[in-house]
């Protein structure tokens, strides 16, 4: 417990997000004990797929709207965009900063000039199978750190888990 007067990292994150507090505050304590674990797991997510490594590779969310270029040379913005779950300015801000870094190319489509077709360089490539690899390696240490019994419990869970985001 924290000596009086010291803020607890609970309290800090309730100043942060009061919201999701005062919201949760009429919630059994199952529910609001989910809502909590929910948000800290969200939390750690968000910030995972934001961070960039110290060895320059690709952030996961950068992976994530590249990936499609490993099964097809070329994608639009907007189909590079609807596979990252991500807008369309949002993918076309992400590229910009790819190609500035060498990892993209941009050119138009021969049939419609409106149309952008986004490809991969070698350089975008490397770090893009970087990335996974980096990424699976994580996941890999992580589920180490689980027993036996935590890894069996877990995976039907974030699979149910996920399905039930998918109705959001």
């Amino acid at each position: 417990m924290a000596a009086p007067g010291t803020a607890t990292a609970t309290d800090r994150d309730r100043e942060r997000e009061p919201a999701v507090f005062a919201a949760a505050d009429g919630l059994d304590a199952e529910t609001a004990a989910f809502v909590e674990a929910w948000r800290r797991f969200s939390r750690a997510t968000q910030k995972a797929k934001a961070r960039r490594f110290d060895d320059g590779t690709l952030s996961l969310t950068q992976a994530l709207l590249l990936s499609g270029l490993l099964d097809e040379p070329e994608l639009t913005v907007g189909a590079l965009a609807e596979r990252a779950e991500v807008s369309k300015p949002t993918a076309t801000r992400m590229l910009d900063g790819l190609e500035r870094d060498g990892y993209v190319t941009r050119r138009p489509c021969a049939r419609d000039r409106r149309v952008v077709l986004i490809a991969l360089t070698a350089e975008g490539e490397r770090a893009l199978q970087a990335r996974w690899r980096a990424f699976c390696d994580h996941l890999e240490r992580a589920s180490r750190r689980l027993s036996a019994e935590e890894r069996a419990a877990a995976t039907p869970l974030l699979l149910r888990l996920a399905a039930l985001m998918d109705d959001f």
